[in-house]
């Protein structure tokens, strides 16, 4: 097997459909600008896993990250030699193929060659939470002390209401003509204005 018969497709990430030649012995996986292949997603570690050429095939391992190394599904506790066709997965959002490539391929192939974007995958839209809160029933206590303040708000209106009615009642004839004046430039006309 040599480095650069083999090679790992981006499948969902940052940029899908990015093919990474595997033409070196070793290479790292992470966020950090200075690793081999930087994957510019929040889920990604800054050194998330490596990737080994022996002579048993690629070796991939995890580096600690926080959110795992997976193969096929399966989370990466020890280092895993690799299989073509593996589905490797570096968090929730970024997946790989590990592929074997034939010598007419690879030498038509650039490394890290951006091949048509895929459209990102639909995400449904959440579904709203609807919280009613439903109000204490009044003990006794309090009972009488929250209508109080709505009984003297309603009797000073009632007040209000009344002298608002006597002024009008008590008005001479000549203040109502000079209340309706603005009404008579609309066409209404009262008797005795």
């Amino acid at each position: 097997m040599s480095p650069s018969s083999f090679r790992l497709i981006e499948r969902t990430g940052p940029n899908p459909g990015t093919v990474y030649n595997l033409d070196v012995e070793v290479m790292i996986f992470g966020r950090e600008v200075g690793t081999d292949i930087v994957l510019g997603d929040s889920e990604i570690s800054r050194q998330h896993a490596r990737i080994t050429h022996t002579p048993g095939g690629y070796v991939l391992e995890d580096l600690g990250s926080t959110n795992g190394t997976f193969v096929n599904g399966e989370r990466l506790t020890s280092p895993r030699v690799l299989d073509p066709g593996d589905l490797i997965g570096l968090g929730e959002n970024v997946t790989l193929t590990f592929d074997a490539v034939s010598p007419e391929a690879a030498a038509t192939i650039a490394r890290r060659a951006v091949a048509v974007p895929q459209p990102p995958p639909v995400q449904p839209a959440p579904i709203p939470q609807v919280v009613v809160q439903v109000p204490a029933a009044p003990t006794p206590s309090t009972t009488g002390k929250s209508r109080l303040p709505l009984a003297l708000a309603g009797g000073g209106c009632l007040v209000i209401f009344l002298a608002g009615a006597a002024v009008l009642y008590f008005m001479p004839a000549s203040w109502w003509c000079v209340l309706l004046t603005p009404l008579q430039f609309l066409g209404f006309n009262f008797a005795g204005c």
